[in-house]
């Protein structure tokens, strides 16, 4: 185990300038050191690690395995550390430099960014935001995905036993190509469509999809997007359907070129939440930060009345049919 009463943590710095840059020289310049300072580094490192982290592969150097593992790790090192040296007692956000990380949907950061982003410009000009993409993996690791977040901006429903605040709710539609006829969306209709999903069928991405895929509606899906800003663009000039928040589809339902269809099935209303680890809840900088965003939420329009469905399911489907939450 190494001493960290004698080990040169400075060393971490430049770490995370080689595993970023790749390149002695631009790592220097990066943190401000001269390239023999950097390499009389990079041996001291490779010393620490017994592991070269850079290998010359043609005219250009490549992270060895272990680099690739430490890669990720250093880097949440130094924030946490930054974090640590910037916390105070009380929280000027008119004055502060801080940097914030939030993990979020494509989805969310397009419905809430407009509001939250005037609002961060006019309270805190110097504070920052780093805007991280949501995937399953960080949704699996969640203890460990807010241990090195500021907040997770995600639906109820996924995971439960950690701080959250509600920010604003949402119904989902169905969009189809704009040169698809107008019409009243049936519960048959949706069992023999194609579809568009996010993250594909192995994935249940949502509580609206894995309902839709439980009572076999939607389980012909010919394409997979990776964001959710992508599905009304996948079903666009085709007859196939995509499931989408709402506030998201009249966003980009025109620019897009696809028409929005109300369901002929009841499906929960999304809960978008922002959710913290709970060693950050007396953090005065992150109280801040969480009622801004939610503050941010409150300014936003109220979501439509989710229309009711008019169509009856029966036998097995009506046993099955999920109702708005």
């Amino acid at each position: 185990m190494v001493n960290l009463l004698t080990a040169d943590l400075n060393l971490l710095v430049s770490l995370d300038a080689l595993l970023e840059e790749r390149n002695v020289t631009r790592a220097g310049a990066r943190i401000g050191i001269s390239q023999p300072a950097m390499s009389s580094s990079l041996q001291r490192l490779r010393r620490q690690f017994d592991d070269e982290l850079l290998t010359r592969v043609g005219s250009a150097y490549e992270l060895t395995p272990l680099a690739r593992v430490l890669k990720e790790d250093v880097s949440e090192i130094l924030r946490l550390v930054e974090r640590t040296f910037d916390a105070q007692a009380v929280f000027d956000p008119a004055s502060s430099t801080r940097s914030f990380r939030v993990i979020t949907s494509d989805y969310c950061l397009t419905v809430l960014a407009g509001k939250l982003m005037s609002m961060l410009q006019e309270e805190a000009p110097g504070v920052q935001v780093h805007f991280d993409a949501v995937t399953p993996l960080a949704v699996d690791r969640i203890k460990e995905t807010l241990q090195n977040a500021d907040l997770m901006l995600i639906p109820k429903g996924h995971f439960s036993g950690f701080p959250h605040n509600e920010l604003f709710t949402d119904n989902w539609v169905c969009v189809t190509g704009a040169g698809s006829p107008e019409r009243r969306l049936t519960v048959e209709e949706m069992r023999h469509a194609r579809w568009a999903r996010l993250f594909g069928a192995e994935v249940d991405s949502t509580l609206a999809d894995r309902r839709v895929y439980d009572l076999q509606l939607g389980e012909k899906t010919d394409i997979i997007v990776d964001t959710f800003l992508m599905l009304p663009f996948a079903v666009a000039g085709t007859d196939r359907l995509a499931l989408v928040q709402e506030r998201l589809a009249r966003l980009l339902a025109d620019v897009a070129g696809a028409r929005i269809m109300q369901l002929p099935i009841n499906l929960p209303t999304l809960v978008e939440c922002a959710w913290w680890h709970p060693s950050k809840s007396g953090d005065p900088g992150h109280q801040w930060f969480r009622r801004l965003v939610g503050r941010a939420a409150a300014q936003m329009e109220p979501a439509l009345p989710a229309e009711p469905s008019s169509i009856r399911l029966t036998g097995d489907e009506a046993a099955a049919q999920p109702q708005v939450a």
